[in-house]
């Protein structure tokens, strides 16, 4: 009856298996957790703390008092998103608050004679609130969000995700969700649908230290990829541990041999501040470059950190 939980999430959005209008606001499908940007993106079972709802909302879950994160990425030809992330906990209750702002620098604009008319800067920001709680033995999640493009025209919307986590022992966890449902932008005339996806994964801890985690990625409007990371944590005498991850996906195989490899490194300093870092390849397009720092306080720590 519990494991009903997490497959409801998925049997939820069956219907939408397939959609032929290509979907708008890539940006909503922008890995946003360092941490599992540095495992290639195998997010949904270990996800935890205030920087992970956007990959599973379950993830609020693993705050345990308090948990402020915050990330900047080097994106391909000068593009910017920087995030926010902030959660609490109260009794069985979680909740958490985010912004997530992606900058695409200034660019010319230029009427149908190809003459420059003046400069415009496009940008997206979303605000997101996430509640989450426990139910059934899983830890369950759900974030509504607010979301704001500007192109040269503005198009608003509203979208939700929503997610589970359920624990097999000690050393297991299995995980689902779905990301942007529901909600269209409409910047003029005709409105198109945002980069719907359902998700489901496993982590398993190989060892006292070692996380081994797979993903599979269902995209309503793209192909379906799959994913796989590693994290080993070392002890750091007197400081804390250090981090060691490794990944791949199948996300983008036209970007090259390399386009879905993922390594990162983390840091964790008193079981109170986590600084992480990750590095993606990409092919042709060039080289991205992720930084994030989290820190947790009014006692707690977060799980699987």
């Amino acid at each position: 009856m519990r494991r009903t939980v997490l497959a409801g999430l998925l049997v939820l959005l069956a219907p939408w298996a397939r959609a032929a209008r290509p979907a708008s606001a890539d940006f909503l499908s922008l890995p946003l957790d360092v941490r599992a940007l540095g495992m290639g993106e195998a997010a949904q079972a270990l996800a935890s703390g205030a920087g992970a709802v956007a990959s599973n909302p379950a993830a609020i879950g693993g705050v345990r008092s308090n948990h402020a994160y915050f990330t900047h990425s080097f994106l391909y030809a000068g593009v910017g998103s920087d995030y926010a992330g902030y959660g609490l906990t109260l009794g069985r209750h979680h909740l958490g608050a985010s912004f997530h702002h992606v900058g695409y620098g200034t660019l010319e604009s230029r009427d149908e004679q190809g003459t420059e008319t003046g400069t415009y800067g496009p940008s997206d920001t979303v605000y997101g609130f996430t509640y989450g709680t426990d139910a059934l033995g899983a830890d369950l999640g759900a974030t509504a969000k607010y979301v704001d493009s500007k192109i040269v025209a503005s198009a608003r919307t509203l979208t939700f995700d929503a997610g589970g986590q359920y624990r097999l022992g000690e050393d297991w966890i299995l995980a689902a969700s779905g990301h942007n449902i529901g909600g269209s932008l409409r910047y003029e005339s005709e409105g198109r649908p945002l980069p719907t996806r359902a998700a489901a994964g496993a982590a398993w801890r190989a060892m006292e230290h070692w996380w081994l985690a797979l993903d599979a990625v269902i995209p309503v409007y793209d192909p379906a990829y799959v994913a796989i990371g590693s994290e080993y944590e070392l002890a750091v005498k007197d400081v804390g541990a250090a981090a060691f991850r490794l990944g791949v996906n199948t996300r983008t195989p036209d970007l090259g041999n390399f386009g879905g490899l993922r390594i990162g490194l983390g840091l964790r300093v008193k079981d109170s501040v986590d600084i992480d870092y990750a590095f993606n390849p990409a092919g042709d397009l060039g080289s991205t470059h992720h930084f994030a720092v989290g820190y947790r306080f009014g006692g707690g720590r977060d799980s699987d950190r």
